[in-house]
């Protein structure tokens, strides 16, 4: 079983749907190195020797995402605890990073719909669906 399933979903989604070649060929990057990453424990504390396997994997996801449109969102939980990571010297769980990752994909590439498909549980709604309201970016710069 993949420690990442989450971010493997959403990686798919996005190689298969980003509106531009770059997003895809980055989406690509991503799903490579969740590849190389199979071989990591799925529970507990990861070992030391995957540390920079985990790395790679946030810094392909910041590529994909895009550094403007994380900065241009850093007010979102979610976008906040992924722009965390890059300065944690020790990675989370796999669970734990896959669930982070996860949710900034959603965020950044989640597929067209309405409005009640895209609340969370509680009622509150998805990361980055309220973005073009929110940020200085255009709404069609949020779907790339």
């Amino acid at each position: 079983m993949s420690a990442f399933p989450k971010t493997r979903a959403a990686g798919r989604y996005t190689a298969r749907h980003a509106r531009g070649e770059l997003a895809r060929a980055r989406a690509a990057a991503v799903l490579a190195t969740l590849g190389a990453c199979e071989g990591i424990p799925a529970g507990g504390e990861v070992p030391a020797v995957f540390h920079g396997l985990l790395r790679d994997l946030v810094l392909a996801v910041r590529d994909l995402a895009g550094p403007a449109w994380l900065e241009a969102s850093g007010d979102d939980p979610d976008v906040a605890a992924f722009t965390a990571l890059q300065a944690t010297p020790v990675p989370p769980s796999p669970a734990e990073l896959d669930e982070i990752i996860a949710r900034v994909l959603w965020a950044r590439f989640a597929p067209p719909g309405p409005p009640a498909r895209r609340r969370r549980a509680g009622g509150r709604p998805a990361a980055g669906h309220d973005m073009a309201a929110r940020s200085h970016v255009p709404a069609a710069s949020h779907s790339r």
